[in-house]
């Protein structure tokens, strides 16, 4: 599969989602719902590779794309202005497409799936808790948090189908991903999740840009090394992480 054709698969992926979460009257209010499309991308990796995928499977990617989507909607509902209806109106539409990943997957009777998508949103939520709460959390402790946030449905998803290979390379791109544009918004001064939330990375820049340096390398050399992945599919991956290099985001900043 070559790269227009990989791109052309991410976005009916898109499309195909936006269509199950349509509702005019919450958009008219909430806006488009968030897809990020390099999730997208690894998501669909064994489908970008050439895997076989049946209707299950790809009823299973829009759905856990969906949980994203939904966790999106209620993380810009603004803690300070909750009670607006606005406000009221974004948490609706994150129930909505969290209905909806419920309603795809019942529908397909993929009711273990759900019992473990389920018991992963749970965990995340835990996860996110540790940005609110005032514990003295190790930079090390937060750093496997943010990857579990970014990549834990997509880990279950990728996972219930035996696509075990794929797992490593999509958790290590989802963290390298974040932590550059953490990394970039730090260097700008800007407020994210992630640093408003997290006295540990305003205080460790240093130790920020070193994890970053080895996540990179590492994940460099997994992917060119490979035997799974096809050669296509790894100009693709590369191309992705050199998109978000390190260089570049310090030169923005």
């Amino acid at each position: 599969m070559n790269e227009a054709l990989m791109t052309q698969h991410v976005e009916h992926y898109k499309k195909n989602i936006l269509m199950q979460i349509q509702q005019n009257t919450l958009q008219k209010y909430t806006g488009i719902p968030v897809v990020d499309e390099n999730r997208l991308f690894y998501t669909l990796l064994p489908l970008l590779n050439g895997e076989e995928w049946n209707k299950s499977e790809k009823i299973s990617a829009i759905a856990v794309s969906l949980i994203f989507t939904a966790l999106a909607a209620h993380d810009l509902v603004k803690e300070e202005n909750a009670s607006s209806k606005a406000q009221q109106l974004q948490v609706l539409a994150g129930d909505y497409y969290s209905g909806r990943y419920y309603q795809l997957l019942a529908k397909d009777s993929k009711i273990d799936l759900i019992q473990q998508l389920s018991s992963g949103v749970a965990s995340v939520t835990e996860h996110k808790s540790r940005f609110y709460d005032l514990q003295e959390y190790t930079f090390e402790q937060l750093i496997q948090s943010i990857q579990l946030i970014e990549s834990k449905p997509i880990e279950q998803f990728l996972e219930y189908y035996s696509f075990h290979e794929y797992v490593f390379i999509m958790k290590e791109a989802m963290l390298l991903e974040v932590l550059k544009k953490e990394l970039a918004s730090f260097e700008k001064n800007e407020r994210t999740f992630y640093i408003s939330k997290s006295k540990i990375f305003q205080l460790n820049k240093v130790s920020l840009i070193l994890e970053i340096e080895k996540i990179e390398n590492a994940l460099v050399r997994d992917v060119r090394s490979s035997e799974l992945l096809k050669e296509p599919l790894k100009q693709a991956i590369l191309e992705r992480v050199s998109a978000f290099s390190l260089e570049k985001q310090l030169r923005e900043g």
